[in-house]
């Protein structure tokens, strides 16, 4: 749930920073709204019981070679 609701902040952030005037803090704005809404899609896909997982997710498997 966490995950999910990171995604909708940062998107919210990143659409609502056009009304920020100036260049450099809209810049910068936008840029923590596309990170946030990135971590909350990483944590999304490392859900346990989702069925997209990301590669490596899970107990490693070791092989005799």
């Amino acid at each position: 749930m966490a995950g999910w609701a990171l995604i909708v902040l940062g998107l919210a952030v990143f659409v609502l920073a056009v009304r920020i005037g100036g260049r450099g803090a809209r810049g910068a704005t936008q840029g923590a709204g596309v990170l946030v809404a990135a971590i909350g899609a990483i944590l999304v896909l490392r859900r346990p019981g989702s069925s997209l997982h990301l590669p490596g997710y899970g107990p490693r498997q070791w092989r005799q070679p």
